[in-house]
């Protein structure tokens, strides 16, 4: 049985390889190989939130235009002239004239918007006025045309409009309208809405 044992023995060791194994130098390690790209995952951009659409812009503000062709009454000497008014919306309105009163003397004079729709001896009375629609202005020598500026107490559209009325010219007396020079009605002239 020892012949088995020792048998087995050198089967076993020659098995092995009947050696002990010489040390290996350790090797430097290798760099690394570059892994594979990845593909970045980006995160999906967020979708914008809708934007509101834009306001349509405001309309443009409305305009009115009208005028009056004064003649002169009976008796009075002076030349025709036609009155302008205009007015844009939310603001006064704006007086003016075309030609000049040839032959007015130079002074204190009143345009009076009066209630009647047409002149005659019952629309150029004074106290036929529409409330708050006496324009005074002054008359200087040489001047060509009327220039009021802005007027806050009538106005060319809705309740109580100077259309459709007449227009009286009158002298002044005393910081009143007096006498009835020149007459014509207030109508809607081209270029206003």
């Amino acid at each position: 049985m020892k012949q088995i044992t020792i048998l087995m023995s050198i089967l076993v060791i020659a098995a092995c390889g009947g050696k002990k194994p010489e040390p290996v130098e350790p090797k430097e390690p290798a760099e690394p190989e570059p892994a594979a790209p990845v593909a970045e995952s980006k995160k999906a951009p967020e979708p914008e939130p809708e934007k509101a659409p834009e306001p349509p812009p405001p309309p443009p503000p409305k305009s009115w235009h009208a005028e009056a062709a004064l003649t002169p009454v009976k008796g009075a000497k002076l030349k025709a002239a036609t009155i302008t008014f205009s007015q844009t919306e939310g603001q006064p309105v704006s007086v003016g004239s075309t030609g000049w009163f040839d032959g007015i003397k130079a002074g204190k004079y009143h345009l009076v918007v009066h209630e009647a729709a047409a002149c005659g001896a019952n629309a150029t009375k004074a106290g036929k006025a529409m409330a708050s629609a006496d324009i005074a202005f002054a008359a200087a020598k040489g001047m060509e045309s009327l220039d009021v500026g802005k007027v806050e107490t009538i106005q060319l559209d809705g309740d109580g409009a100077i259309v459709g009325h007449t227009l009286v010219l009158h002298d002044d007396k005393k910081g009143k309208p007096g006498k009835a020079l020149a007459c014509g009605p207030i109508a809607a002239a081209p270029g206003g809405e």
